[in-house]
Parts: structure tokens; C-alpha cells; sequence
């Protein structure tokens, strides 16, 4: 252990970053290897299942948080199954980034070449770790959309190794950037189930009706140059040929 040490020490200060930053960046590049070794389309039922886990928790956490309670719906749930049920449906949104990809995923449109399968995969992986790790420190923090409920994210906190991460370079951009990496991540993600494929369609059919346009425009540019010069065009081959005694150019030759 000491030579891996010295190799991490060695390069945090060509990097010139701490050795906590090398670790937490070389547990970044083998959850990208291991989500692309997924492949694309389990990789977004993994962020699918990650958005619909936090859609539910919010929804219960919404419908039986105490400020929304009324006498008729304390008389149905009580006070402390409303909290056991908000703190169990937080494990929703990591259960279910599991078992969406193993029950056979979502239908997305992928991209045709290989290249692009290849880039998409690897932009997608990076995003979906950023997400996962945002969702993970909001949780823990109890911050932005994450309602004030009992779970064991709460002994997160507790542990000194845990507060000494959350000092490494990619935890503080992560939690400095908590609300936008949530907002825009479960926006990309609905974009792409819900109006990906309609856009799409939409502007192959735009493009389609300009090159028909242009096509079309330009048959009738053809067009109307040979009614305006056509005639003028005959009479002067007929004088070219009567000149030649009758014969063609080509009929000489």
C-alpha cells in the first residue's frame, strides 16, 4: 500500500490537487467504465428509474408532509406512519435506478453510427454519475426538494471520513451546483421519454418539405427559362441549319 501511496502522492502534486481528489476522480472514471459497460440503453432506464424513485418520494412526501395534513387524513394515517412511509419511499429512487435497467429497460431512440453511440454513451455516463452523486449529497443534506424525514442518509453526516469527502474537489462542485444538476438532469430526462422522438420527427419533416421546396423551386426556375428562351433557341438552330445547306452540325461530323 505504501507504493500506491506514493504513485497517488506523486500525482496529486503533478496535478496539483490533494490525494482525497485522486481517489474520488479515480472512483469517477470506474463508475463511468462500469455504467458504459451497461450500454445506452440501460444506462437511460438507470436515469428513468432514478427520476421516477424521486417523483414518488416528492409526491408522498408532499401529500403526507404535516402542512398539508387535514383531521380527515390524520384519522385515515397516522403522524408516524406518514413519516415511516416518506422515509422508506426515499429508497425508492435508488431501488428503482436497479430494478428498471434489470427488468428489460425503456424504448429510447439511439443514434445510427457508432461514433455517436460511443460519444452519447460516454456524455450520458458522466452526466448520469454527477446526477447520482447530486441526488445522493442532496439527500443527505436534506436540501432543495428533499423533504425533512428520518433515513439513514441522516448518519451520513455523523461520519468523519464522509465530511472529509465532501471537502474533495468534485463533491464541492456537486453540492455548489446541487439544484441545477437536479433541474437540468430530470429535464434532459423527460425531454428524452416524452418529446425526443416528436422534435425529431418534426424537424426530419421540416427538412424534407425545404429540400422538396428547393427542388420543386428550381424545376420552375428550368421551366419558365425554357418558355421564355425556348423559342428563341428553335429559331436559331433552324436558321443554323438552313444556313449549312440543311444538314446538322452533328449529322456532318
Amino acid at each position: 500500500m505504501s507504493q500506491l501511496d506514493s504513485i497517488i502522492a506523486q500525482i496529486a502534486v503533478a496535478l496539483s490537487i490533494t490525494s482525497l481528489d485522486v481517489y474520488v476522480f479515480f472512483w469517477l472514471l470506474v463508475m463511468m467504465g462500469i455504467i458504459m459497460a451497461m450500454g445506452l440503453t440501460r444506462i437511460y432506464s438507470t436515469f428513468f428509474g432514478t427520476v421516477l424513485g424521486m417523483g414518488i418520494f416528492v409526491l408522498i412526501s408532499t401529500i403526507l408532509s404535516p402542512e398539508f395534513q387535514t383531521p380527515e387524513t390524520l384519522s385515515l394515517i397516522s403522524d408516524t406512519f406518514a413519516k415511516v412511509l416518506i422515509g422508506s419511499s426515499v429508497y425508492l429512487i435508488f431501488i428503482l435506478a436497479l430494478l428498471v435497467p434489470m427488468n428489460g429497460g425503456i424504448n429510447v431512440s439511439l443514434p445510427k453510427s457508432a461514433l455517436g453511440m460511443i460519444f452519447q454513451t460516454l456524455i450520458l455516463s458522466f452526466i448520469l454519475v454527477l446526477f447520482l452523486l447530486a441526488v445522493f449529497l442532496g439527500l443527505v443534506d436534506k436540501s432543495y426538494i428533499f423533504l425533512h424525514t428520518d433515513s439513514a442518509f441522516i448518519l451520513m453526516n455523523k461520519f468523519a471520513s464522509f465530511s472529509e469527502l465532501q471537502s474533495s474537489l468534485l463533491f464541492v462542485f456537486v453540492s455548489s451546483h446541487l439544484p441545477t444538476i437536479i433541474i437540468l438532469s430530470i429535464g434532459f430526462i423527460i425531454y428524452k421519454m416524452l418529446f425526443a422522438d416528436i422534435v425529431n420527427t418534426t424537424m426530419a419533416w421540416l427538412i424534407e418539405n425545404i429540400k422538396k421546396k428547393k427542388v420543386t423551386s428550381w424545376g420552375d426556375h428550368h421551366d419558365r427559362w425554357h418558355e421564355e428562351h425556348g423559342e428563341f433557341m428553335d429559331e436559331w438552330f433552324m436558321e443554323h441549319e438552313e444556313g449549312h445547306g440543311g444538314h446538322s452540325w452533328h449529322g456532318h461530323h
